[in-house]
């Protein structure tokens, strides 16, 4: 049991750290849907493609960091910036992230030397981007892997679009998120195989890489010890399935342990009493859930 726990906190560490590769940015108006795209330099190509979602009123430039993060891993990572008002259309947004996934599986990109691979798709999605990810999953035959990171419920409804979903998926709650009945719908109705990890330490807003309510009033931001948590729990996953390396395996079995994460099951969800996903969090904590900081 000791030596599955060293393992375990050595894959975390390493995937942590930013990975082997450079990375390029490009802008994916190319394809007439605003957005950027990050390629991993110098990566073997074909390269496993991500497409990412953004959280309500979000963009990509919300999580840069994270998503060369990604990149650097040895992912295409596709993040439109669409949707970003206060009544998004969940639907088109789904629509303008497949099409956004699709025009650069038909490009060349970064210096030339790598391009997308369609038999390698993978989604993920942070808080309503989540969901979206789930949309699309519903809507594509072709989606390897999903990762969704605090998701937050979608019209039509995430949830029910689960339940014809044949990919496998990574689910991350935050314990005490406001989010957390969102979270266990999903859970429950994913029909595919599900790794689900309730992160302790985690602020469901706190992925966002810059707010400006926030620095106004001289809290701190971003919150670094959810992007400490959720990154290398996004890489590895993605690393496992979409990217298929035995190596980091781990990351998606769903009873394997990580420093600050909580493996959640169906029969915790489902038995009576305490709520798997609900602690009570510090007030900073939940101010932070409210704003996005």
């Amino acid at each position: 049991m000791a030596i599955v726990a060293k393992k375990t906190k050595e894959l975390h560490a390493r995937v942590g750290r930013r990975g082997p590769h450079a990375v390029d940015r490009g802008d994916l108006g190319f394809t007439g849907t605003p957005g950027v795209v990050y390629v991993p330099r110098d990566a073997p190509s074909p390269a496993p493609v991500v497409g990412w979602a953004h959280d309500w009123t979000r963009g990509p430039h919300h999580y840069v960091d994270t998503l060369k993060h990604l990149a650097s891993w040895g992912f295409v990572v596709v993040a439109p910036a669409t949707d970003l008002g206060l009544r998004p259309n969940h639907q088109h947004y789904a629509d303008h992230l497949s099409a956004a996934i699709e025009d650069t599986l038909q490009a060349t990109l970064g210096r030339g030397s790598v391009r997308a691979d369609p038999r390698r798709i993978g989604l993920a999605g942070h808080g309503l981007g989540a969901g979206v990810s789930t949309l699309l999953a519903s809507q594509r035959t072709d989606i390897d892997a999903v990762a969704m990171v605090f998701p937050t419920e979608t019209v039509p409804s995430a949830a029910e679009r689960a339940m014809t979903i044949d990919s496998p998926a990574l689910l991350l709650s935050a314990a005490g998120g406001v989010h957390a009945e969102d979270a266990r719908a999903l859970h429950l109705a994913w029909r595919a195989d599900l790794v689900h990890r309730r992160l302790d330490k985690a602020i469901e807003g706190g992925l966002v890489e810059r707010n400006a309510l926030i620095e106004r009033i001289g809290l701190a931001d971003p919150d670094r010890r959810t992007h400490r948590t959720v990154r290398p729990q996004l890489a590895g996953y993605l690393l496992a399935t979409l990217a298929g390396d035995d190596t980091y395996a781990a990351f998606a079995d769903p009873e394997a342990g990580f420093k600050d994460a909580v493996p959640v099951t169906d029969e915790m969800l489902e038995e009576p009493g305490d709520d798997p996903l609900a602690t009570t969090p510090p007030l900073l904590k939940l101010f932070k859930s409210f704003t996005g900081g």
